[in-house]
């Protein structure tokens, strides 16, 4: 059985040893790219959600190969995610291609639905079957916290890297190195080989208070894929921006096992905020949970906000109506700029746009700072009169 999914940014290793650890084979798709989405515009509503173009566009390049069945993960709620599966099934099949599509509930992990999935998926039939059922899950697990490791360690080098590119190579090795991994006690070694491999890369850290800490988070996919978001994590980064990025397959996975307190503190921070505007609900995509994140990071300091989604995409257009308003009245301090990417984005405006922000952030530091180094002077001045 040749099995396929959606190509996510760094998260291929993780979905491709759920689906080998239980006996099937995998397509993996070819990273996102543009030769590649043309397909998936060709033949998706135009209105429809970027994530929907780029996803089709990965099943329609599995199918020209051969492949006969999909992965595709669905939701329920006010999400127009949750309706992908069915439509994309039906694009499909209208074109003409045989195959068949399996479907992941992920409203709630508890169901233990994914257990029913990964049967039809096993090429074992036997009792013992659930025992490579939980070994692949338990792997699954593993693989996917490791690359939020490598994430995080990405966004908190690359700012401090002497040679530019050293980050970049040290990311695509670890995730090779998670990819190939394929045991506990592996996996395990791969961790301190990963903290090592980003420890070797040359830094200099002179200047470190002086360095931006900037918040990037948005709609999962857009967030986490980097042809998506035409690699804004790190362009950041090489503006000099120490980027911090919670969201992760983990994390997302955490939160539908009901186990990411995290995630609960940042529902508590938007809900005790319904004074001026503070979503009291999950309203689709992450739209809650940025909400929150904005007013963790700027209650810890943070310098700016990068909130990125698909163009179109309601949920986070709210989120980004009460962000801006919540920064424009002076409810905090931390100025937010925010990128909605479809197939008509431009590398070129969204990199000025970048650039124009980190320099009014660098500015607003060093008013801080000045500000802040006055207020000794000033004290001392009134002490003497």
């Amino acid at each position: 059985m040749r099995v396929t999914f959606p190509h996510m940014g760094n998260c291929w290793p993780a979905f491709k040893v759920l689906c080998t650890g239980v006996g099937a084979e995998v397509y993996l798709p070819d990273p996102n790219n543009a030769t590649q989405l043309k397909t998936g515009l060709k033949h998706s509503p135009e209105w429809v959600c970027f994530p929907f173009k780029v996803t089709l566009s990965n099943f329609i390049e599995a199918l020209d190969d051969g492949v006969e069945h999909i992965v595709m993960a669905t939701d329920c709620g006010p999400c127009r995610f949750g309706f992908y599966y069915a439509v994309q099934e039906r694009i499909l099949k209208d074109m003409g291609y045989d195959f068949k599509m399996y479907y992941l509930p992920q409203g709630d992990l508890l169901d233990f639905k994914w257990v029913k999935l990964l049967k039809k998926l096993s090429t074992d039939k036997s009792l013992l079957n659930y025992f490579r059922i939980f070994r692949t899950a338990r792997l699954f697990l593993m693989k996917a916290q490791l690359i939020q490791t490598i994430e995080k360690l990405e966004g908190l080098t690359r700012c401090y890297e002497v040679n530019k590119g050293d980050t970049t190579e040290v990311l695509d090795k670890c995730i090779m190195m998670v990819d190939k991994s394929n045991s506990f006690s592996s996996l395990k070694r791969c961790r301190k080989q990963i903290k090592k491999e980003f420890a070797s890369i040359e830094t200099d850290k002179k200047d470190k208070n002086d360095v931006l800490k900037v918040g990037l988070t948005g709609e999962i996919q857009v967030t986490l894929d980097p042809f998506v978001n035409h690699d804004i994590k790190r362009k950041l980064g090489e503006l000099g921006c120490e980027v911090h990025m919670n969201l992760s397959l983990y994390d997302w996975i955490k939160h539908k096992f009901h186990v990411n307190f995290h995630r609960k503190y940042l529902e508590y921070l938007n809900k005790s905020h319904k004074n001026i505007g503070g979503l009291q609900m999950d309203i689709g995509g992450e739209a809650f949970w940025v909400m929150g994140e904005y007013i963790d990071y700027a209650q810890k300091g943070f310098d700016g906000f990068v909130h990125i989604y698909p163009f179109t995409c309601m949920p986070e257009i709210t989120a980004k109506s009460i962000l801006t308003k919540w920064y424009g009245d002076g409810h905090f301090d931390v100025p937010p700029i925010f990128f909605g990417f479809d197939e008509h984005s431009g590398e070129a405006g969204m990199v000025t746009r970048l650039e124009s922000y980190v320099d009014l952030l660098k500015n607003m530091k060093l008013k801080k700072k000045d500000n802040k180094n006055k207020e000794p002077l000033l004290i001392h001045s009134i002490k003497n009169k």
